[in-house]
Parts: C-alpha cells; sequence; structure tokens
C-alpha cells in the first residue's frame, strides 16, 4: 500500500461537470480507506465534489477549499480537482470554527477537543501542525489565529493555512469539511507525523525598498491605518513609491508592505485608500509596528529561493502540501513558469498538492503574496 498518492483532473470546465472527480477517485480509490484526504477545486464544482468526497470517503477525514488554481505533483489548472490522500503514518482530528467573520471564539472547544483527543505534549512539536482552510468573510483570518492561539495555550503547534479563493466578482469562498461545505466557517485538521517531523518553510515573493516607517495611527479590528510616521498613509506611501496621493490606490498591491517582527517580514496588502488618506489593508497592521515597503521581485528569483528551502529541510519528504498566494500564480502566469514551479516543488517535495487562494496563515500572522510548504518525513 502505498502511504500517499496525489491526484488532478482539469477535464471539469463547465459548472455540474463531474470528469474531473472521476478522474481523481479512480486514482485514489485502489489503495484503501485514507486517513486524510485533503483536496481543492474551483469555485463552480466545489459543492458537488465536496459532497462526492465524503461519499467515497464516509471514514476519511475529508477537508478542502475552494482555490484559484488547484496544482500538485501531477499538474495545474484553474478548473478541475486536486487530492492528495494519506493512508498510513498520520493520525489526526478534525473540527470547524463557526461563525469565522464575528466571534470563532465561541467554538474554541472545537480545537481543544482535537488537541486532546490526539494527546499532545509540549516535547512533540516538530511532528505536529494544524492545517486551517478559511472562507474569507470579512477578513476575518486574525479572529480565526487568536482562537487557535488561545487553544493551544502553552503548546507549541505550528499552524499554516489559506483564506479560500473567493468567486470573481464576490467576497464568496467556500471550505468544506466533511461533506459539509461553508461560507463563514474555518475548517482544520491537527496532523501528528508518526513516521518523522514536520518541517514548515515560506518565502516572500516581494523583497525589501529599505525604505523603513512606523504605524504610528491604527484601528486594528477594520486593518485601517490612518498615519505612517505621523503622515497620512496614503500621503507617506505615495512619496515612498514615487507617485501623486490620488493614484497611490492604483499601486498599493503592487507596492505591499513588509510587518516586521523578531526580524521576519510579513507581507501586507492594501486593499482601498480612503478620503481621508487612509490605507485598508488585507491583514492587521498593529499600532507602533515597524514596516518596510516591499517591491515585486522577480519571480524565477522567489521560485528558486522556495524549491531551494525545500532541499534545505534536511530529510526527503514522503510528500508534502502547499499554500500560495493567488496574486503570485497570476505573476507566474504572466511569465510563464507555472508549469517549470509546479515540476520544481514536485522534485525536492515528493507527492504534494498545493492550494491558492486570497491570503496565507503562518503562526500567528496573516500574511500575503506568501508561498508556504509543509514537508512530511
Amino acid at each position: 500500500m502505498e502511504r500517499c498518492i496525489a491526484a488532478f483532473s482539469g477535464r471539469s470546465e463547465r459548472t455540474g461537470e463531474t470528469y474531473s472527480f472521476d478522474d481523481v477517485y479512480e486514482r485514489l480509490s485502489g489503495n484503501g480507506t485514507p486517513l486524510l484526504v485533503i483536496f481543492s477545486s474551483d469555485y463552480d464544482n466545489f459543492s458537488i465534489y465536496s459532497g462526492m468526497m465524503h461519499e467515497k470517503f464516509p471514514d476519511s477525514v475529508v477537508i478542502g477549499m475552494s482555490s484559484d488554481c488547484n496544482y500538485s505533483s501531477e499538474g495545474f489548472s484553474e478548473k478541475g480537482l486536486s487530492a492528495l490522500a494519506v493512508y498510513s503514518g498520520i493520525e489526526c482530528a478534525c473540527g470547524v470554527l463557526h461563525e469565522a467573520g464575528k466571534r470563532p471564539i465561541k467554538y474554541v472547544n472545537s480545537v481543544k477537543d482535537a488537541i486532546k483527543k490526539l494527546g499532545i505534549t509540549e516535547k512533540e512539536s516538530d511532528r505536529i501542525c494544524s492545517l486551517e482552510f478559511t472562507a474569507s468573510v470579512e477578513y476575518n483570518e486574525e479572529l480565526v489565529l487568536d482562537t487557535f492561539r488561545d487553544a493551544r495555550g502553552s503548546l507549541k503547534i505550528p499552524l499554516f493555512g489559506s483564506s479560500a479563493a473567493v468567486r470573481r466578482g464576490t467576497d464568496r469562498s467556500y471550505v468544506s469539511l466533511n461533506g459539509d461545505v461553508y461560507d463563514d466557517e474555518c475548517v482544520f485538521v491537527i496532523i501528528r507525523n508518526l513516521n518523522g517531523r514536520i518541517e514548515i518553510i515560506s518565502e516572500n515573493t516581494y523583497r525589501s525598498t529599505g525604505k523603513y516607517f512606523m504605524a504610528t495611527d491604527v484601528d486594528c479590528d477594520s486593518k485601517t491605518v490612518y498615519a505612517f510616521d505621523e503622515r497620512p498613509a496614503a500621503a507617506h506611501l505615495a512619496s515612498l513609491i514615487g507617485v501623486e496621493t490620488p493614484v497611490v490606490a492604483r499601486d498599493i498591491s503592487r507596492f505591499p508592505i513588509g510587518r516586521i517582527y523578531d526580524d521576519i517580514i510579513y507581507t501586507a496588502t492594501g486593499r482601498s485608500v480612503g478620503k481621508d488618506a487612509s490605507i485598508v489593508f488585507g491583514s492587521a497592521v498593529y499600532n507602533y509596528s515597524k514596516a518596510v515597503l516591499l517591491e515585486p521581485d522577480d519571480p524565477n528569483r522567489t521560485a528558486g529561493r522556495f524549491v531551494d528551502k525545500i532541499s534545505d529541510i534536511g530529510f526527503e519528504p514522503s510528500f508534502s502540501f502547499a499554500v500560495n498566494c493567488a496574486f503570485d500564480f497570476d505573476i507566474f502566469a504572466d511569465t510563464g513558469i507555472t508549469g517549470t514551479f509546479t515540476k520544481q516543488i514536485a522534485e525536492k517535495a515528493g507527492i504534494y498538492t498545493g492550494v491558492s487562494g486570497r491570503n496565507e496563515q503562518l503562526g500567528c500572522a496573516n500574511i500575503s503574496k506568501t508561498m508556504l510548504l509543509a514537508a512530511f518525513e
């Protein structure tokens, strides 16, 4: 029996078509009952795939999210279905945080119960990880991360995940657990690797310009920054970018900021500019936090650094799971390196699948324009 199998199909291009599911199920079904299935698909057929996955694997933990690009060691496509099934060598426990856009903390016991079920101790942080997918409602990721932080207490349980991809022209996205589809929830699975370590790596796709500043007037709840270095936020960024304030709204996605904590840069992308020159970000920027203006890096260089980090983890992965920003895949598509990039990951990370959504989560940070990968020994 194979420990894990990745399966991919891009045949279903219209709503209601199930050719991709048929292809994926045929690949996964001949190896026994999986302990865990992680899947992603295009938005339109997500609910169909979710129900069919649970119907075929009723005794497995089946977790998934809508994705802008479905990619794996088997291929990539904006349409269709990608899945990774793990058949041995892990233990896992799953759950749901409801009302993720408002008060997921009410459901913190869902995470605590999963931790208790696995009997996690403080000595095994290199064998444990939490994978979560969050429906992108009201940019709720910080609320979800606070809930996980409260639940795990002093336990060092590494967390990584993604905000699900939204349907074009809307703010609605889908996540799923064991056949149930949600648009205002976070679904998660905590995984223990019985065969060795789990290593999580990350790589920013934007580089520092060396232009540093500080957030000096912030509303964290609305993720709004009113001032950098005591100047209106948009005016200050405009001066650093070299444009006029009225047009900075055009440039804030191309020039995100890097929040600096413990010498690590976490990317935050501007969403909109207010009439008062405030900027609403997709991630929380905290008052009196240090930041740096970022700029686009060469896609080939960032992809190369990411693949090199996989080579340096110190073991050969038996399987991996990747998270990437949808914005990055747009850049990779424009430069024609998507196919090369996904193949390079497979050469180093082994069997893998990946998702592409609106934001990424790593530890206690909600970030963007970042590549993540969890490798399982």
